[in-house]
């Protein structure tokens, strides 16, 4: 180890976990070398193993910042007394920070690693989220709670997770269209009659899922799109 390493050992993993998600997220996973990393950290390539193992493992701890990340943007959404407009609202944060980190996205949700930590690695079906990751599984509770306060009747928890599920996996799929530029031009009137489909696939009057969009829209500072849009 360095004089220079020695002096700031407990900052050299921050450094590195920085500089990874730096590359990640301008230049993408192929970015990520052994060589590149240590270079852009101003570290040794022997300190990317002697803090994380293998670079496996640094591109593991970004997927975590990526997930928590996430979970802030749809946390940020909070509770109001429109449950439906507050889960449109986490829909639309969710394709809107996907679609602002393109390749920290794509990396969240492609990436598997044998090096990511075993308490990591457990079975979907155990907790219903659609990622083993801790975060993510922490951002897919906050969609559950939505998609909890927003449902019109008392469901059980099996088929709770399973909404969350689609609602989910709605928005991933939309983000991943968008990201590899299938919807463009689009993506919002998909978005728009995606989420309002599904509201009403799950019990809402379409006028009030419609309504509950609307003010989504409105929350995140853009006018509504509306029918007539098209």
């Amino acid at each position: 180890m360095t004089e220079r390493e020695e002096g700031r050992t407990d900052s050299v993993r921050d450094d590195l976990a920085n500089a990874a998600y730096r590359l990640i997220a301008v230049d993408g996973v192929e970015a990520l070398t052994v060589r590149r990393l240590a270079q852009e950290a101003g570290t040794s390539t022997m300190a990317v193993y002697s803090r994380f193992g293998s670079l496996g493992a640094v591109a593991g701890e970004v997927c975590e910042r990526g997930f928590a990340e996430l979970g802030t943007e749809l946390s940020a959404c909070g509770a109001s007394d429109d449950p439906l407009a507050d889960l449109m609202h986490q829909g639309l944060r969710y394709l809107q920070f996907a679609t602002s980190h393109p390749r920290l996205y794509t990396l969240m949700f492609q990436y598997t690693s044998p090096d990511w930590p075993s308490a990591q690695r457990m079975p979907l079906l155990q907790h219903g989220a659609p990622t083993d990751s801790v975060a993510g599984r922490a951002a897919f509770s906050t969609m559950v709670g939505a998609v909890r306060a927003a449902s019109a009747a008392t469901i059980d928890d099996a088929t709770l997770l399973i909404r969350a599920g689609v609602v989910w996996s709605t928005v991933h799929g939309l983000s991943m269209l968008s990201i590899a530029g299938h919807l463009t031009g689009a993506h919002d009137l998909v978005a728009r009659d995606g989420l309002i489909t599904l509201a009403v696939g799950h019990g809402a009057d379409r006028p009030d899922a419609e309504a509950a969009f609307a003010e989504a829209e409105l929350r995140m500072n853009r006018p509504p799109l509306t029918p007539a849009a098209r």
